[in-house]
């Protein structure tokens, strides 16, 4: 989500009259935690911490998971890239 950044109200009004703004939901209903919930970003690790001495350490943990957990071949949730 940007960042919006406003040097008067009325700049914001006219962004809100243009129908741009920000929509705020203060009374969610349950349609709303159901598309809401759709956008969530599954991450599919073990739970627990892990800690690695480099980066390059943790990079070779990460691939070597994905490719025991067979979730290279089906693509990855909520990552990008190879």
């Amino acid at each position: 989500m940007p960042v919006l950044k406003f040097k008067t109200f009325e700049a914001l009004d006219r962004l809100e009259r243009e129908g741009k703004g920000i929509n705020w939901n203060f009374r969610p209903d349950q349609t709303y935690f159901t598309k809401a919930l759709h956008f969530r970003t599954k991450i599919p690790f073990p739970p627990g911490l892990y800690k690695f001495k480099t980066f390059e350490e943790a990079e070779i943990w990460e691939r070597e998971w994905w490719i025991k957990s067979g979730a290279a071949k089906r693509g990855r949730q909520g990552k990008s890239g190879p």
